[in-house]
């Protein structure tokens, strides 16, 4: 038995969680991205709070999520190139190390 739930309720029939006011579309707009068998249309739709106060608390938050996943892409890199740093390191004291073997 195939059970469909289809509640018809969309992001703005939706009050705000923060404040509890409604919610409005700030803008819609198409992007397409290349794939291996052609392109995709993605359809985009900015949702945002009517409250202006409430609107510009998330962006905040938003923003500095943002930066924390930037903060932490950055050090992970710098993590990366020093481990691969080390590991170059080693492997040549290794080389260095290793009795030459003649065939």
């Amino acid at each position: 038995m195939k059970i469909i739930i289809n509640s018809k309720k969309s992001y703005l029939d939706e009050h705000c969680s923060r404040c509890g006011s409604e919610k409005r579309v700030a803008r819609k707009w198409k992007e397409e991205i290349a794939t291996l068998t052609g392109t995709t249309v993605l359809k985009h739709t900015q949702i945002v709070c009517m409250n202006e106060e409430c609107q510009m608390e998330a962006d905040e938050l938003l923003l500095k999520e943002a930066q924390k996943r930037q903060d932490a892409k950055m050090k992970k890199q710098a993590n990366d190139e020093l481990r691969k740093v080390n590991i170059l390191l080693a492997a040549s004291k290794i080389r260095k190390n290793a009795p030459e073997i003649n065939s």
